[in-house]
């Protein structure tokens, strides 16, 4: 299984090697991420990171803020590698939160995600372009989004969106070792699951001329880090672009 990670060192994605790793023995300072399953479970990971900006969490509006950015900080070191292996390999690593653990930094942000297995092989479907993502949304990020927004008083649209753009971002770099993404690209512009159910991680960025392709991207949903002054405004904020369109006169 290492020589799966292994295979991204010396190409344009060598950190893929060592973003994800192996639960061991050693490892001692891990949470098990079946906690970001349940609202209370959230509260006890994400305690550390609230106390250490405590004064933003006093306020209602900061504290949905903060909780939004830390599930970005998550999701960025957990779906990118998972899609990107995934579509270069055909390897399925483990995505159930009960076979995940998490160590944290000092002020509470993601450092570090294990893995319990090394996971299993994928065989791509025609019939079923999507059933490659099915245990991803189902088993980790359906559980997840709702218990964070159960935690947060937002609607778990937000943490969708969130986890989307990451999702995205990974089909974008497997394309940079040569990787079939078809698949991944047919996820993000399906309206609707598999199953007809409808689908949370659809288009989570959008030009800003429909009809050009090529213009600007911004986020469909806001993800609130324009309430924190110490983080820099997302260049996609839809709020931008609201702004934009407000400047333009109409004829």
């Amino acid at each position: 299984m290492q020589t799966l990670f292994d295979s991204f060192r010396g190409g344009p994605l060598p950190w893929v090697a060592d973003q994800l790793k192996f639960m061991s023995p050693d490892v001692t300072d891990a949470f098990p991420l079946s906690l970001l399953t349940t609202e209370q479970g959230c509260a006890s990971l994400l305690e550390r990171y609230l106390s250490f900006h405590a004064e933003d969490a006093a306020h209602t509006d900061k504290r949905r803020a903060r909780i939004s950015m830390w599930s970005q900080w998550y999701f960025a070191y957990l779906l990118p590698t998972w899609v990107i292996v995934s579509l270069t390999h055909n390897w399925q690593l483990p995505i159930r939160p009960e076979r995940l653990f998490l160590s944290l930094q000092q002020e509470g942000l993601p450092s570090q995600i294990y893995l319990r297995g090394e996971g299993t092989a994928f065989t791509p479907s025609v019939e079923a372009p999507l059933l490659r993502f099915e245990e991803m949304i189902e088993q980790h990020l359906r559980p997840v989004c709702q218990a964070m927004a159960d935690l947060s008083g937002l609607k778990p649209s937000i943490y969708w969106g969130n986890a989307a753009v990451r999702v995205g971002w990974g089909i974008q770099q497997a394309e940079l070792v040569k990787a079939d993404v078809s698949e991944g690209k047919a996820l993000l512009d399906a309206r609707e699951l598999s199953a007809g159910r409808k689908n949370p991680l659809f288009q989570p960025l959008r030009p800003e001329n429909p009809h050009d392709p090529e213009s600007p991207l911004f986020r469909r949903q806001c993800c609130l880090r324009h309430e924190l002054p110490d983080i820099a405004m997302c260049p996609s904020c839809p709020l931008l672009l609201a702004e934009k369109r407000r400047r333009i006169p109409t004829a």
